[in-house]
């Protein structure tokens, strides 16, 4: 790789991770703003559910038809419509009058957003060497937990300042910035392109659908759905049971954000030094307890600390699960091979906000919510111990 190379993929790099982060800024946003918006156009527990699951519902429809086309077409022009598309869906999303069209709004989002990250998988392993994938991963990683700090940080501001609309206008515009610079700047390495998958056959399936992509699945399905989970309902938990301002709500909670950051660049070195599994293990042993935590907390000081270790579930897995997907399949399925990743994990992890949203409107408990999140994290906990005694890094 030439000098000129080598200094383009950490271009290539930027990029994408800012437009995860931009993802991730409006798969977020909403809980921030959804007590005001309720009180607007009139939201019950169950709606608000809906409108946050709705996003993943059809973010994980197109998953596979993403993977396929991005293996066909090259991940740049995929991804670069994606980011531009969810820009103008957030549009929409931000000045809805009504509940039906921000449903639609998110539909779309959903739809768009979809197509982002198997487009990515497909771009970034053409530029970067298996030895330095999982340092690409955990850097690409931060796009998930500096979106998270900066909208917690500056939403709550703006929204209060400004209101709710103008703060979803303002994540839109971040977002169509991202659709700018991929448009202008995002390329494939020409051998990233496969026609392979011109027809698959069952036989190819097969080979996609391996026993470790199924185990690197359950981890990822796990910390989404922990996330979600838990970026829902924390909002509301700590407004109307712990009588937090919304400004406070937000500093609260980017506490998370910036544990994020730092967990996600740790997990690639951690994982050379000890072994991915071992990595993975505590990020799904943290998703199982933190929620419960997080439902029996009483004070701001217990909060912080929870908000810490938060952090550290949701994005400690990232590095070595990402890193290895390239591994877990062929390399001219690796688009359609994270696109299989992400639709089984956002058809379980789509389920959590919309089941804690039917608890909660029935049964007015957080409690019951955050452990209904528990429960569901469990399933990470049980595939991270197989790896552990299975997989030899």
């Amino acid at each position: 790789m030439s000098g000129k190379s080598r200094r383009y993929k950490w271009l290539i790099l930027a990029i994408a991770t800012y437009s995860f982060l931009a993802l991730v800024i409006n798969l977020s946003v909403f809980p921030v703003v959804s007590d005001d918006m309720a009180r607007e156009i009139g939201l019950g527990y169950a709606q608000i559910g809906l409108l946050m699951s709705v996003f993943s519902i059809f973010y994980a429809s197109v998953q596979i038809p993403a993977g396929v086309t991005s293996d066909r077409l090259g991940g740049s022009k995929i991804a670069s419509l994606s980011i531009l598309i969810l820009g103008l869906s957030g549009l929409l999303f931000a000045f809805t009058p009504t509940y039906d069209l921000a449903l639609v709004a998110r539909i779309l989002m959903g739809l768009s957003g979809g197509f982002l990250l198997p487009s990515t998988m497909r771009l970034l392993p053409g530029w970067f060497e298996a030895a330095e994938y999982d340092k690409a991963m955990g850097i690409y990683g931060f796009g998930q937990g500096v979106g998270l700090f900066i909208m917690l940080i500056s939403i709550p501001t703006v929204a209060s300042m400004y209101g709710w609309r103008t703060s979803l206008a303002l994540v839109s515009a971040l977002t169509l910035l991202a659709a700018a610079s991929s448009l202008a700047l995002l390329r494939d390495k020409e051998r990233t392109v496969s026609t392979a998958l011109a027809s698959m056959s069952l036989r190819n399936l097969k080979e996609v659908v391996t026993g470790k992509l199924l185990l690197l699945t359950s981890f990822n399905a796990t910390s989404v759905s922990m996330f979600t989970g838990v970026l829902t309902w924390m909002p509301l938990f700590l407004l109307k049971k712990l009588d937090f301002t919304l400004i406070e709500v937000g500093y609260a909670t980017a506490v998370m954000g910036a544990v994020m950051i730092a967990a996600s660049y740790a997990s690639g070195p951690l994982s050379s030094r000890i072994g991915r599994a071992k990595v993975i293990l505590v990020s799904m042993v943290l998703c199982v307890v933190t929620p419960l935590l997080l439902a029996y907390s009483s004070s701001s000081l217990e909060v912080f600390v929870i908000s810490v270790l938060l952090g550290v579930a949701i994005m400690l897995y990232f590095g070595p699960t990402f890193g290895a997907i390239p591994g877990a399949v062929k390399n001219e399925y690796v688009g359609m091979g994270f696109g299989i990743f992400n639709t089984l994990t956002f058809v379980g992890s789509s389920l959590t906000s919309a089941v804690t949203g039917f608890i909660l409107e029935s049964t007015r408990s957080f409690y019951l919510a955050f452990l209904a999140i528990s429960l569901i994290s469990l399933l990470g906990l049980f595939g991270s111990l197989k790896y552990v005694f299975s997989e030899k890094d």
